[in-house]
């Protein structure tokens, strides 16, 4: 029988401040889960209710657990993954304002404060978002991403998740509207195109709310895992009931763009990514062969960017797969095949002669 172990404490907060409730899904990351509890329970904000939610751990999360006491609330038994484990922190919890922080992230000093007051000053906002850092495995600054204003088009139509999701802060209002979040990859920017659909209102602040660990054994890097997940998110979105005429119409275009999206996740210098970018390329093509032009210029500009080349060069390399783009449309099915095969053949043996 799986042990279960639940903290409990009363949620209390001063009159007429908003509670916080943190969720912080975790599974054997004890060497980074201190850092983010510590983010947490360092907040100039006193009303926080951190939940730690673990699936089962056996590297000494538990001790780890154990040794805050009764500052945070955590339970410990097998679930059905992150999405599993932050539903059921969220159902636990007793906050006007939620969140959720990845177990090897952080919050950064002064951002619960700072949410609260917008949030307190902009009572219709439902989720609110920042700039975002991006750190290495030991903490360091790698790179900062600013916040940009929410883009619905743009995340539905081109598949771009457009917030950080550790710079986030969601109202409970909504995440109880649309259900909390839904059972698969991607699950943060499916959840943002939810609330989208159900009338939620997006805002950006270049605040530096968070930081989120970048490392390149994450699963949300692998092809296998976030291609299928972008095409899926994208797929349901259209299968939504009640959607507007004018949304439906664009399901072919999304869906195509989704595949494209996959590029993002395809290393050249990885030879397992070379099937799982034909796919992308093959599906994308074939869902809306009209949106060939923009799949073309896509690759020509990953050409541009993993080649050897200069500034200039990467840059007419980009123009080139624009024009490939519109020679492309113009063709019959089996030169644009051909045309194709040609251009992924140049990928790999590029990659080959990288290696």
């Amino acid at each position: 029988m799986a042990k279960v172990e639940a903290k409990e404490r009363a949620a209390t907060k001063a009159p007429g401040r908003p509670l916080v409730s943190v969720v912080v899904p975790t599974y054997n990351r004890a060497g980074y889960l201190r850092e983010t509890i510590d983010s947490i329970l360092g907040q100039d904000y006193p009303d926080i209710e951190c939940i730690v939610v673990d699936a089962n751990s056996n590297d000494g999360t538990l001790e780890l657990l154990e040794s805050y006491g009764d500052r945070i609330r955590w339970i410990s038994e097998p679930d059905n993954g992150a999405f599993d484990a932050i539903n059921k922190g969220w159902r636990m919890s007793h906050g006007t304002i939620l969140a959720w922080l990845n177990a090897d992230d952080r919050w950064e000093p002064g951002a619960v404060a700072a949410a609260v007051e917008h949030f307190t000053r902009h009572p219709g906002v439902d989720v609110l978002y920042g700039d975002c850092g991006g750190i290495d495995p030991a903490g360091r600054m790698l790179q900062v991403f600013p916040a940009r204003d929410w883009d619905f088009p743009a995340a539905l139509v081109v598949c771009d998740h457009i917030i950080n999701q550790a710079s986030s802060f969601m109202s409970r209002r909504i995440i109880e509207r649309v259900g909390g979040l839904y059972p698969a990859w991607c699950h943060d920017h499916d959840l943002w195109l939810r609330i989208a659909a159900a009338g939620g209102v997006f805002e950006a602040v270049h605040v530096m709310f968070a930081s989120a660990r970048m490392q390149d054994g994450n699963l949300g890097n692998n092809p296998a895992v976030v291609i299928p997940a972008k095409v899926g998110l994208t797929r349901r979105f259209f299968d939504l009931p009640d959607l507007p005429g004018d949304w439906r119409r664009l399901r072919r275009r999304a869906i195509s763009n989704a595949y494209v999206r996959g590029f993002d996740y395809i290393r050249p210098t990885v030879s397992g990514h070379w099937g799982w970018g034909w796919h992308c390329l093959t599906n994308a093509i074939t869902t809306d062969p009209a949106n060939t032009p923009h799949i073309i210029a896509e690759i020509g500009g990953r050409i541009a960017q993993n080649a050897p080349v200069t500034g200039a060069a990467a840059r007419a390399g980009m123009g080139a797969g624009r024009l490939l783009g519109r020679m492309a449309a113009r063709v019959a099915k089996p030169a644009l095949v051909a045309l194709l095969a040609g251009i992924w053949w140049e990928l790999h043996q590029m990659n080959g002669r990288k290696r």
